[in-house]
């Protein structure tokens, strides 16, 4: 009967130890990974949903400046306020 020869020193358990480490962190790191990518994700949304509310309002705001500024609504306005028509010879024309 052949009997191997048993080992002079027990096997290291530092090796297995270490590469557990290495795994942990590896999957710790991953984790953190993909977390930031989400919440990177769901910051992108809601900044693209307040560029879309942005140019809504601006939309609305520049359709309100082109009523405000329509010459029909200034002439409507004009005789409330004592304005008309400048008289001939008060405008002056400069080269």
């Amino acid at each position: 009967m052949n009997r191997r020869p048993r080992p002079a020193a027990p096997p290291s358990k530092v090796i297995p130890a270490v590469l557990a480490v290495a795994i942990v962190a590896a999957g710790f790191a991953t984790l953190m990974v993909r977390l930031e990518v989400t919440q990177e994700g769901y910051r992108l949304s809601s900044l693209q949903m307040e560029i879309r509310n942005l140019q809504t309002e601006n939309q609305r705001l520049k359709l309100e400046t082109a009523g405000l500024e329509s010459h029909q609504r200034l002439r409507a306005l004009a005789p409330k306020y004592g304005l008309a028509a400048p008289a001939s010879g008060h405008v002056v024309m400069m080269p």
